[in-house]
């Protein structure tokens, strides 16, 4: 299932490099519930806590899957991706302290920097899980 309406605009570096933009928007998604219409995504190690899913024909990044089973809660699918990427919503920026001084998109909803992510990730449990 994907959460359309929790979409995080992310500020880090590794995003803008990765995407080649100054920001990357993903909403979270149940590990294991995409379906890809064609070619699955063709998986990357990127760090030891999650790898991420690659195009297999274009290379574009489209998902990131952490590899622990707790955390899968955590995996994301980048909003452009998707087949209706209008429907999505974001409700927060993270790593807010490294957002480019000139780039503002989407400044209503609050900012999260490295060091709130301990707070951030209750925020998102909570909002994932409301009955939890």
């Amino acid at each position: 299932m994907v959460f359309l309406h929790n979409g995080c605009i992310c500020h880090c570096t590794i995003c803008q490099r990765n995407t080649g933009q100054p920001a990357e928007i993903a909403v979270m998604v149940k590990a294991g519930t995409l379906r890809y219409q064609q070619n699955e995504p063709k998986y990357l190690a990127a760090s030891d806590f999650g790898k991420r899913g690659c195009g297999g024909l274009c290379g574009a990044r489209n998902v990131r899957q952490v590899l622990r089973p707790a955390d899968d809660w955590l995996t994301n699918v980048t909003v452009g991706t998707l087949d209706r990427p209008s429907d999505a919503r974001a409700t927060g920026h993270i790593n807010a302290d490294t957002q480019l001084p000139r780039y503002h998109v989407c400044e209503d909803p609050p900012k999260f920097t490295e060091q709130d992510a301990a707070r951030l990730i209750t925020i998102l449990k909570q909002e994932l899980n409301p009955g939890a």
